[in-house]
C-alpha cells in the first residue's frame, strides 16, 4: 500500500522520519476556513496535502484523512511550508502533526511498520 516517497537529498536531510506515498482524500478545517485536497505522502511526523487553495504557514488545521471506504482518521496539524507551482502559486502544503487520534496513531504505526518490512527489490524474472 505505501511506498517510500522520492525526495531530493536536501529535503531528506531536514526530515526526522521517512515518508511514504499515500493516496488519500483530505479535508482540513480551521476556525474560519475549509479546504479539500489529496495526500501525496505521509510520515510519523506529518503529511503533504495537494490543494489549490492552501492554509497559511503556521495555521493550525483539523485534518480528516480518508483512504478508500474506511472511516476517516483525524489529526490536528500545523502548516509548515507551501509547495509552489510553475507560476509561483501555492499548490499544496506540508502539515506537521500536533495531535493524532488514537485510531490514527495505531493505523499510522501499522502502515509504517508494514512498509518497513516490504522488500526493496522484487525479482520478477523467475
Amino acid at each position: 500500500m505505501l511506498q517510500p516517497a522520492a525526495v531530493s537529498p536536501e529535503v531528506a536531510e531536514r526530515r526526522s522520519s521517512p515518508r511514504f506515498k499515500l493516496e488519500a482524500q483530505i479535508t482540513a478545517t480551521s476556525q474560519a476556513n475549509f479546504w479539500c485536497g489529496f495526500s501525496e505522502d505521509l510520515s510519523e511526523g506529518g503529511i503533504f496535502v495537494s490543494m489549490s487553495i492552501v492554509p497559511d504557514v503556521g495555521e493550525l488545521v483539523h485534518l480528516a484523512v480518508r483512504v478508500g471506504a474506511e472511516p476517516p482518521v483525524t489529526a490536528i496539524g500545523q502548516v509548515q511550508w507551501h509547495r509552489l507551482d510553475d507560476d509561483g502559486k501555492p499548490c499544496g502544503c506540508g502539515v506537521q502533526f500536533v495531535m493524532l487520534d488514537p485510531r490514527a496513531t495505531d493505523l499510522l504505526q501499522g502502515m509504517l511498520a508494514r512498509s518497513a518490512q516490504a522488500p526493496l527489490l522484487v525479482d520478477d524474472f523467475g
